[in-house]
């Protein structure tokens, strides 16, 4: 009977896991792989699902939603904005365009948010409150209400930005209680302006447990960082010091650099396979080509029976082998060409402080020197440049040479 009752399990299990689209599969999958922090191996297995023609439309949209999120967490925002290009395409053609159109709004206004380009983040956010939130879930409104939280706090109407958290915070409790640090780090911010340090502190434990609990680095990273801003507003050197301290700590655990440099090179294999692929569809034009020039010197000798027949096939086999040869010239000067043109940096959206870092880089000071001048630490300059290599798209300190600050 016990035997019996386990091949019932089994069987149902089997049954069960048959039952799942492939979406959820790859969810799942990807799921995995991202809490064993192997990032590059969910990239991978995003890109094969997106490169499938089998998948729908509405599914390769889901797709790109994830990998954007994933470079969003690795601090990669321009990627994660590529990535929500790439979903809006398929959304637009899928089965909810409407749907893919506020979502897609909404997740552009949080990586905005998270860059603190909080101009084109604000514009965003009015959109969707204009149409009331149309279609959008309960964990997209968490975040929104979060970024209100913000935008009424700054405008110190901190009566509505609490009850504004608070409907957050209702929604989260529910089904997403994992995204709560996001939420009680605006509080921490909200309860430190209006002196209400018990509420305050209250937040940070809670956050703080409830990352831990999830093994989410990020968040706790997140929370320690808001209590260092806050001991600075007040002036409480020493406890500034004992959270930029944990900060650093938690910044080397989590490693994201080590996670960057794996999708990189993902990324350049992926590149390198589509660049072969390509290579090879070339070399098949070329030998159709080749035949397609031998079948034309036959044409050309069975015409030299007649001059006139013979000189204008030879002319039109001259001008087609010109256009040949100049195409094959063309394409040899671009594939030769190396072309380094600074960029302007104004057309990237960084900080006042991100930009004085880059000038004393670009005037020779390392970071001992620059943190010295700027009056921060080191790890603060070493963490301003994480985020402005992710912004340029550049690995190294010497490609800041390529562009223009003015």
């Amino acid at each position: 009977m016990k035997t019996f009752t386990v091949f019932i399990v089994l069987l149902f299990s089997t049954f069960i896991y048959a039952q799942k689209t492939p979406l959820e599969s790859l969810k799942e999958k990807v799921f995995q792989y991202n809490h064993a922090e192997r990032y590059d191996l969910s990239i991978k297995l995003l890109t094969d699902f997106i490169s499938d023609e089998k998948n729908s439309t509405d599914d390769k949209y889901n797709a790109y939603l994830i990998k954007s999120d994933i470079y969003k967490n690795l601090f990669k925002y321009q990627h994660a904005l590529k990535n929500l290009e790439a979903a809006l395409q398929q959304g637009k053609k899928g089965s909810n365009r409407v749907n893919a159109l506020q979502e897609i709004k909404a997740e552009k206004a949080f990586i905005y948010f998270e860059m603190q380009d909080f101009e084109k983040a604000k514009l965003l956010m009015e959109e969707l409150a204009r149409s009331g939130y149309k279609n959008l879930s309960n964990r997209y409104l968490i975040f929104i209400y979060v970024q209100e939280g913000y935008f009424l706090l700054k405008e110190k109407n901190y009566t509505a930005a609490e009850k504004k958290l608070n409907d957050a915070v209702e929604i989260a409790e529910v089904d997403y209680r994992e995204d709560l640090p996001i939420i009680l780090g605006k509080q921490i911010e909200l309860y430190n302006t209006v002196q209400n340090y018990e509420k305050r502190d209250q937040s940070y434990k809670m956050g703080i447990d409830i990352a831990q609990k999830n093994k989410n680095l990020k968040y706790e990273f997140y929370l320690n960082e808001v209590f260092k801003n806050v001991f600075s507003n007040n002036n409480d050197a020493k406890n500034a010091l004992i959270y930029q301290k944990k900060c650093d700590s938690l910044f080397a655990l989590y490693n994201s650099n080590s996670n960057s440099s794996k999708i990189e090179i993902l990324e350049q294999e992926i590149k390198n396979k589509n660049f072969d692929d390509i290579l090879g569809k070339k070399q098949q034009i070329l030998i159709y080509l080749f035949l397609f020039s031998i079948l034309l010197i036959l044409v050309v000798l069975f015409l030299l029976k007649n001059y006139r027949k013979y000189k204008r096939q030879k002319t039109t086999v001259e001008k087609q082998n010109q256009i040949y040869q100049e195409e094959i010239e063309r394409i040899k000067k671009l594939a030769q060409k190396d072309i380094y043109v600074k960029k302007e940096i104004s057309s990237f959206n960084l900080t006042e402080r991100q930009l004085e870092i880059i000038k004393l880089i670009q005037s020779g000071k390392n970071n001992k020197e620059i943190a010295s001048e700027l009056f921060i630490s080191e790890n603060t300059v070493k963490y301003h440049l994480k985020i402005i290599y992710t912004i340029l798209q550049i690995k190294y300190r010497n490609e800041l040479s390529n562009f223009v600050v003015n």
